[in-house]
């Protein structure tokens, strides 16, 4: 987790990810204060999330709309990009300022999604009175593997990962190159 943190800019991650059933790696940004209440109305920013079993896939998605259960989110689904993020680093980057946040992979734009808008789900409590609420404030890097949960259906990847097939993972970390954070002045 990041001390300092940043309203709009570009963001990169420059990183190895991990292989193996269950694991989870993500590179994602919160706000640092919860203006506009709790999880999901104040924000999240997925700047890659994956899957450990697949590694070829990454994806970028934000979450908002209302505190939970009344939030909803919007990115690129699950994008086979033709490159096997476990097996080199990759740069991992997203631009956002106040009308956009655009995802990239290697310098190459994957997915937008317009914030210059009201960002309310429609359910619940509005918490916003303003167009780009909730991306309007700062937020600061997380970086983490999480283990199993419900980015995993069972229905899809089948029962949660054991101890032991936890200790033949093939390679169950994240390395991490680089950090940058890029603002105009």
């Amino acid at each position: 987790t990041s001390k300092k943190s940043w309203t709009f800019g570009k963001f990169e991650a420059r990183a190895k990810l991990p292989k193996g059933k269950n694991l989870w790696p993500a590179i994602w940004m919160m706000p640092k204060a919860s203006v506009y209440g709790g999880w999901a109305a104040s924000g999240e920013i997925d700047i890659m999330e994956a899957r450990g079993e697949r590694p070829r896939i990454t994806q970028g998605t934000i979450h908002h709309g209302g505190a939970w259960p009344n939030n909803v989110w919007h990115g690129s689904g699950e994008k086979d990009l033709g490159k096997d993020f476990t097996a080199d680093y990759h740069t991992f980057a997203l631009e956002w300022d106040k009308n956009e946040i655009r995802w990239y992979v290697d310098g190459a734009q994957y997915h937008s999604e317009n914030i210059n808008k009201n960002m309310w789900s429609g359910k619940g409590t509005n918490p916003y009175n303003h167009n780009g609420a909730p991306f309007d404030q700062d937020f600061f890097w997380i970086l983490n593997i999480a283990v199993g949960g419900n980015f995993f259906p069972a229905a899809q990847y089948g029962p949660q990962v054991t101890p032991d097939e936890a200790r033949k993972w093939e390679k169950p970390t994240m390395e991490i190159d680089y950090l940058r954070v890029y603002q105009q002045k």
